[in-house]
């Protein structure tokens, strides 16, 4: 027998892990969140995963657990329609919204140097009747900024009145052109032409609408060839010159959308458009620039000022409830359903992006699903207090009446084994080996979840310690002291959970009178392992106690319902 409980050790390997049947999708008990397309163990936790089930199998599988005082992730509550009323719980439906991350960043106001018109000279001359005398000065399309006297342009004014009256047609075309290339502006060469006579003082008009930037010249100014006279700046639209964390720069493109706000001057939100991404990163700053185009019809925005600036990345249309909907926890977060008739059931969602007051929902909901959006928490407490009173049904549930699998119980039978291995290896003068018991100490991470909140749970976790502990074992006392542990950590399941079983198993349970010390073993001989202590056998109750415990129901509509 003792070298058989070796390969017990392997054998429940492979019985403790049963196979799943095939679905079209699979699920961890614990991280419903965490969704797979085959059979596994869940990466979180290391559950086996089980089939999906539908919404109506869920309903059905969380009254079987009210029944059998078991309690589902959250309790569904019925309310009155007084007490929904006098609450305030409004409510609204989850709904599709095209929304996508938002990089924030800033930027300032510039001029767009598109809208600017630049008068340089070509000629040599004179500068006369200057009508705009100071930057800032306004003016209209059409209107003369100044007049040029200059001898080269009278003299090629006239050569283009000759040919006009020659009326040869590439003569004057020739003449023409000289005009345009010394700089004259087709406006002041039409005029030519419609009076037959070259003027003294060559005019110059606006040619955009907008504010004189730059002037470089006062009448009777001497201009030279290349010379910049006057610049005028349009202002119907300007530009922004954003900085963006490089991090940021490769999720925007020039479709993505872009809005700025300009806290100085109330305007928020204002669309505006990408006109250039710098193929650039600025070494100082880590930063990269982008370069907006800001309509400004009524001329509010003004060059060098701030402004904050969002671009909206990967948008798309998602399932989306407001934010204030959701219900923080630390198993994450909450939604309260609306099913009708004033049942309100608390749901746990996985939340995706949150944009401008609302949430992107990504598991746990469907289209239309109507949320509680005002009074949740109320309804939640409800729940959660009803499930409360369940737990400690559970908690006060006798072992015996606990509902364990054939695979659960090969796995709580792994922790006994482990204590029949120790008692066979001390009474064979051999220090047991700790990789021996390694595959009882993890089985915890599989039980636990399913039965915490009973007094199974409390069985499990001490004789998970005991098992821990003896790892750094070295000495036949210290193993001695483990096995003792780990069989008064098991003994109130052995005894008030199912002693038939382990009776059918051929399994003993001995204590070593005077040293008050415990160990199982299969042999029908008592084979004392700590060496002293005369061995009694305890034998195994033909009853166990079997009455679930019963509490008080809370009135529909709330805890204070009656008050």
């Amino acid at each position: 027998m003792r070298y058989l409980i070796p390969i017990l050790f392997l054998v429940f390997n492979f019985m403790a892990f049963p196979a799943v049947a095939q679905a079209e999708k699979y699920t961890c008990p614990m991280h419903p969140h965490y969704v797979a397309d085959r059979p596994g163990t869940c990466p979180i936790c290391g559950m086996d995963l089980v089939a999906l089930e539908t919404d109506e199998k869920a309903d059905n599988r969380a009254s079987d657990k009210m029944d059998k005082g078991q309690s589902p992730t959250r309790t569904v509550v019925t309310i009155d329609p007084e007490t929904i009323q006098n609450t305030g719980v409004r409510s609204e439906n989850a709904q599709m919204a095209s929304f996508g991350t938002l990089v924030r960043s800033y930027g300032d106001v510039a001029e767009n140097v598109r809208l600017q018109f630049d008068i340089s000279a070509r000629v040599e001359g004179w500068v006369e009747e200057l009508k705009t005398q100071a930057v800032g000065d306004n003016v209209k399309k059409g209107d003369m900024l100044f007049k040029l006297y200059s001898p080269a342009l009278i003299s090629a004014q006239q050569d283009y009145v000759s040919a006009l009256q020659t009326g040869i047609s590439g003569r004057i075309d020739s003449a023409f052109k000289r005009l345009v290339s010394l700089g004259m502006q087709k406006r002041a060469v039409e005029e030519v032409r419609a009076i037959r006579k070259p003027f003294n003082s060559v005019p110059y008009y606006a040619e955009v609408d907008g504010l004189i930037s730059a002037i470089n010249v006062r009448e009777g100014s001497f201009a030279k060839p290349g010379m910049n006279l006057m610049t005028l700046q349009n202002y119907d639209s300007v530009w922004v010159d954003v900085s963006v964390a490089e991090q940021d720069i490769p999720f925007i493109t020039k479709q993505t959308i872009a809005k700025v706000s300009l806290p100085a001057l109330g305007i928020t939100d204002q669309a505006a458009s990408i006109d250039y991404i710098y193929p650039t990163i600025d070494r100082g700053t880590r930063t990269g620039r982008i370069r907006l185009v800001l309509q400004n019809a009524d001329g509010k925005l003004l060059p060098g000022a701030y402004a904050d600036v969002e671009f909206e990345t990967g948008v798309k249309r998602r399932l989306s409830i407001p934010s204030d909907a959701i219900l923080k926890s630390k198993d994450g977060d909450f939604v309260v359903v609306a099913l009708g008739q004033g049942r309100f059931e608390p749901r746990r969602i996985l939340s995706g992006l949150k944009y401008k007051g609302r949430t992107e929902v990504l598991e746990g909901l469907s289209e239309g699903d109507e949320i509680v959006v005002s009074g949740q928490f109320l309804i939640d407490s409800e729940s959660a207090l009803r499930e409360s009173f369940r737990k400690m049904e559970r908690m006060q549930m006798p072992l015996s009446l606990l509902e364990v699998s054939s695979d659960q119980l090969a796995m709580i039978d792994h922790l006994v084994d482990a204590a029949v291995y120790i008692q066979q290896e001390l009474v064979s003068d051999r220090t047991p080996r700790t990789n021996m018991i390694m595959p009882a100490i993890t089985l915890g991470d599989h039980l636990m979840p399913v039965f915490r909140g009973t007094k199974l749970q409390f069985v499990l976790q001490d004789a998970e310690a005991a098992l821990k502990k003896a790892q750094n074992n070295v000495t036949d006392k210290e193993w001695q002291q483990t096995l003792n542990a780990l069989v008064v950590a098991l003994k109130p399941w052995l005894l008030g959970g199912k002693p038939n079983h382990y009776e059918s198993k051929g399994l003993k349970l001995y204590m070593a009178h005077g040293l008050e010390r415990y160990w199982l073993q299969l042999e029908d001989e008592a084979m004392n392992p700590y060496g002293a202590g005369h061995p009694m056998q305890i034998e195994w109750p033909d009853k166990v106690e079997a009455v679930a415990p019963k509490m008080n129901e809370m009135p529909q509509g709330g805890a204070h319902a009656n008050h």
